[in-house]
C-alpha cells in the first residue's frame, strides 16, 4: 500500500510538470532513470515543509539524470507580498551561478590558442603588472603594509581563484582599506557610469590577499576574466556570451539586462531577520556588498546591456541553467552544437590546485580547497561522508541559488531561491535528500 502511495503522488508529479511548458531538456520518468519512488517523494515533501515552516520563501528545483529532467518542481512564493506562487518559469539573479558561464566563455578563446594557462595576466591587463601582497593595515594612516609578490598572475591562477585577488566586500584583515578604494563588486545601477575597465584598474592597485599559486580567495577572478574576453575579442562580455553560449545553447531566457516584459518574472529577493523573512533591500546590498550607491538589485532593467561583470551578474531560470551543465555532462555538447572540447571539460573538473585556505567562503568544506576552473572539486575525505561521488563539484551564488554536477551518476541538481542569508542550510540539505534517492 506505502509503495503504491509513493508510485501514485510521483506519477502525479511528472505529469503535472508537462504543464509547465517547454523544458529544453527532454522529461523523464525517475523509476526509469534509476530513482526511487520514497527519495522522490521525500525530495518533494522537504521543500513544502521547508516554505510551510517559513524556512525560505519560495524555490525552484530541478535534477537530471542520463540527459532527462527527472524532477521539477516550484516551492512556496516568488513574491510574497502579492502572494505570487514560485513558478518553473520565475527568472532569478544567478549572482555567483555566472562565474562557470564567464569561465567556460574565456576557455573558448584558450582553446583557440590565445593565451596558455600559463600566459601571465598582465599580457592583458598590465595594470596588474608588479602585485603586492598584504602584509597588514594601519588603521591610523590607513595605508597597507604590503611586499612584493615573488610570482606574476597567471591565467591559470584567475580560472581557479587561486591569483590572490579578492572581493573587496568578502577580506578579513584590512577590510577599512580594501572598502576605502570604492569599487563596485557586481549588480552596476542603470547609469551609473560604472565600466569594468576602471573597477578593475581600481581593484588592481589594491594588495593580494597571498602569493599567487599558494592559497585560495574567493574573488573578483571572473570580472577579471570577462574583461580578458573584451581585450582579445574586441566585443563586450556581454554580448561575447550572448553569440558563443546563449544563443547556440538556445538558452533564449538568460539575459545581462533584462527585457522589460521580462521584469514580471523576477522573483523577489528576501532576507532573514529576527522578525523573519523579510524583503532585501537597497541598504542591505550596500551594506553587505560595500558597493557605495553605485550597484542596485535593479540591475537588470539595463535592457541588453554592454556593461556587466562577469562573477555575478547573469539573470536566468532553471531549464537554461540545465542546458548549460548538460553541455557540460556531455563534454562541451548539446543537441549537435560544440562549445568546448572534451578535453577542456575534462580540464574544468580536474582539482588543479590542492592548497589551505583561511578564506571564510572556503570554509564551509573545511580548510583544504582542491580548485578546478571557477569549481570545487569534492575528493577523497570531503566526499565520502557525503552520498555524491568523489569528483563531483559544484558552486553558487549569494542570493542562494546552487549547482552540483555528479558525472559518475550522470545526475545534476539545481536549485535557487533569492534568499541571503539562508540560516536554515536548505540548499544543501536538499541536495542530500536528492543523491539519497538514488537507486540504480
Amino acid at each position: 500500500m506505502k509503495q503504491a502511495y509513493f508510485r501514485s503522488t510521483l506519477v502525479v508529479f511528472w505529469l503535472s510538470a508537462l504543464s509547465f511548458g517547454q523544458y529544453f531538456l527532454p522529461l523523464g520518468n525517475p523509476l526509469e532513470e534509476g530513482l526511487s519512488a520514497e527519495g522522490i517523494d521525500r525530495v518533494s515533501t522537504f521543500l513544502n515543509q521547508m516554505v510551510a515552516e517559513k524556512q525560505v520563501p519560495g524555490s525552484v528545483a530541478v535534477v537530471v539524470r542520463n540527459g532527462k529532467v527527472v524532477f521539477q518542481q516550484a516551492s512556496g512564493w516568488a513574491d510574497m507580498e502579492t502572494n505570487e506562487p514560485m513558478r518553473m518559469d520565475h527568472l532569478f539573479r544567478m549572482a555567483s551561478m555566472t562565474k562557470i558561464i564567464t569561465t567556460v566563455a574565456a576557455l573558448k578563446l584558450f582553446e583557440q590558442g590565445h593565451f596558455t594557462m600559463d600566459t601571465p595576466l598582465e599580457t592583458f591587463l598590465p595594470e596588474f603588472s608588479n602585485p603586492v601582497v598584504f602584509d597588514s593595515y594601519n588603521a591610523d594612516t590607513q595605508t597597507f603594509n604590503t611586499h612584493p609578490a615573488k610570482n606574476k598572475i597567471l591565467m591559470k591562477h584567475v580560472f581557479t581563484h587561486t591569483s590572490g585577488i579578492t572581493y573587496p566586500a568578502f577580506v578579513g584583515e584590512g577590510k577599512e582599506g580594501y572598502d576605502k578604494a570604492a569599487i563596485v563588486q557586481a549588480f552596476p545601477k542603470t547609469n551609473a557610469k560604472v565600466t569594468v575597465a576602471e573597477e578593475l584598474r581600481k581593484l588592481a592597485q589594491l594588495p593580494l590577499t597571498h602569493e599567487p599559486g599558494e592559497s585560495w580567495t574567493y574573488g573578483m577572478n571572473m570580472d577579471v576574466l570577462g574583461r580578458v574576453i573584451e581585450v582579445i575579442t574586441g566585443k563586450s562580455y556581454p554580448d561575447f556570451v550572448r553569440e558563443e553560449i546563449f544563443k547556440p545553447l538556445q538558452m533564449n531566457r538568460s539575459y545581462f539586462g533584462t527585457p522589460k516584459k521580462e521584469w514580471k518574472n523576477l522573483a523577489k529577493v528576501y532576507t532573514s531577520s529576527e522578525e523573519g523573512i523579510r524583503p532585501y533591500e537597497e541598504k542591505d546590498l550596500n551594506t553587505n556588498l560595500s558597493t557605495d550607491k553605485r550597484a542596485s538589485l535593479d540591475y537588470y532593467k539595463a535592457e541588453n546591456t554592454q556593461v556587466a561583470f562577469g562573477g555575478a551578474d547573469m539573470i536566468s531560470c532553471a531549464q537554461d541553467y540545465a542546458r548549460f551543465l548538460q553541455m557540460l555532462m556531455n563534454y562541451g555538447s548539446l543537441e549537435g552544437v560544440r562549445i568546448l572540447s572534451k578535453k577542456t571539460v575534462q580540464m574544468l573538473e580536474t582539482p588543479l590546485f590542492d592548497v589551505q585556505s583561511s578564506d571564510r567562503v572556503a570554509s564551509q568544506h573545511g580548510p583544504r580547497v582542491q580548485a578546478g576552473l571557477s569549481v570545487r572539486v569534492m575528493q577523497d575525505e570531503l566526499a565520502k561522508f557525503q552520498l555524491i561521488s568523489t569528483g563531483s563539484y559544484y558552486w553558487g551564488g549569494y542570493f542562494n541559488t546552487q549547482f552540483w554536477m555528479d558525472r559518475p551518476e550522470q545526475l545534476f541538481y539545481i536549485v535557487l531561491t533569492q534568499y541571503t542569508p539562508d540560516p536554515s542550510e536548505h540548499n544543501n540539505k536538499l541536495k542530500h535528500l536528492v543523491w539519497g534517492s538514488i537507486a540504480d
